[in-house]
């Protein structure tokens, strides 16, 4: 199982009693008391933090009057029109759907009728995290908490709410993982749990929960050397975004920090990560990422694999990854390109 849950780690697309996530952004436990975390952008630039809060404000109170299917496609119409946006509307997401489970009391399977892959299935997220996070028995409830559709895109939301469950426990949380129902939905579980650990993001959405200390580069380069197989692959594909948490637009300097991982699989997921993020921040524009991809020299296949697998997920799989290709304003990249999606 091991080495089928390292190749679906590789391969893998990368992007849950309930809060109210009220307009100021702080959420309120309905009946447990129990607080999860804000989406706070505090380490990102101020305008992006300001788009993030003023639009997951706008997107909250058309949820309450409208319902989340309204929510959420008024959110897919405003990242075609509103330059930034994409960056910051996973977190967005992830916050409708906390809205959501709460409005229905805390029932995971009623919330998720509204479920939209929208900004890379944060609703999806948002919803399985807040239930599991509440879980008394979240060993048992990983394994239906997804059903009837058991897909990879839910199952990376187990991981964030797994690390809910745990006080951000990587050990416990990714020891849960191991029960998912096969290698792949395995994988996509530690990819939620790495996410969750480093606050990925620009503008937050996936905040440290119990008060735990932020991740800095040094720790995630330390964590991801530490993490055991078949896991460390989707800690190295998340950990370069520690870095463009606090620098959005550095991607350069992202891929340079994946030159120092270990040789082979860590150095190459750490590509693909940052390839991943050119896209997820910038879908309107793929020759961002072509630039950062010419550059790197021996990762630049595995940076254009990662524009390619987030091009995929941004049109919620309509788009096959190879379409980026045609964007990348560069015959030669093009060609690679093709190769490696």
């Amino acid at each position: 199982m091991a080495a089928a849950l390292v190749l679906a780690a590789c391969h893998a697309a990368t992007t849950f009693d309930a809060p109210v996530v009220r307009s100021t952004g702080t959420p309120i436990a309905r009946s447990t008391g129990t607080p999860i975390a804000a989406a706070t952008p505090e380490s990102a630039p101020s305008s992006a933090g300001d788009l993030y809060r003023r639009t997951r404000d706008d997107l909250i109170a058309v949820e309450r009057a409208h319902g989340a299917p309204a929510a959420l496609a008024e959110l897919g119409t405003r990242i075609e029109d509103e330059p930034g946006l994409a960056g910051v509307c996973h977190a967005i997401a992830h916050d409708l759907g906390h809205e959501a489970i709460a409005e229905v009391g805390g029932n995971a399977a009623k919330a998720l009728k509204s479920r939209d892959d929208v900004c890379g299935g944060g609703f999806t997220h948002g919803v399985i995290e807040v239930a599991l996070g509440a879980s008394k028995h979240p060993e048992r409830d990983l394994l239906t908490i997804c059903a009837p559709v058991q897909d990879g895109s839910c199952f990376h939301g187990v991981g964030h709410g797994l690390m809910f469950a745990t006080g951000m426990d990587v050990d416990r949380s990714l020891a849960l993982c191991d029960h998912a129902p096969s290698a792949q939905l395995a994988s996509r579980c530690g990819e939620g749990v790495f996410m969750q650990l480093f606050s990925a993001d620009v503008a937050g959405g996936h905040a440290a929960h119990g008060g735990s200390a932020p991740i800095t580069a040094d720790t995630a380069r330390s964590t991801c050397e530490g993490a055991r197989q078949p896991y460390a692959a989707n800690c190295w594909f998340y950990a370069p975004t520690v870095l463009l948490a606090e620098h959005p637009e550095g991607f350069g300097a992202a891929m340079q920090w994946c030159r120092g991982a270990p040789a082979g699989q860590g150095r190459t997921l750490c590509a693909r990560g940052v390839g991943s993020r050119t896209i997820k921040y910038h879908p309107e524009d793929p020759t961002i990422g072509a630039r950062v991809c010419a550059r790197a020299g021996a990762l630049t296949d595995s940076c254009l694999a990662g524009m390619g697998s987030y091009w995929s997920v941004h049109f919620r799989g309509e788009r096959a990854a190879s379409d980026v290709c045609r964007h990348l304003g560069n015959a030669e990249l093009a060609r690679r390109c093709r190769a490696v999606t």
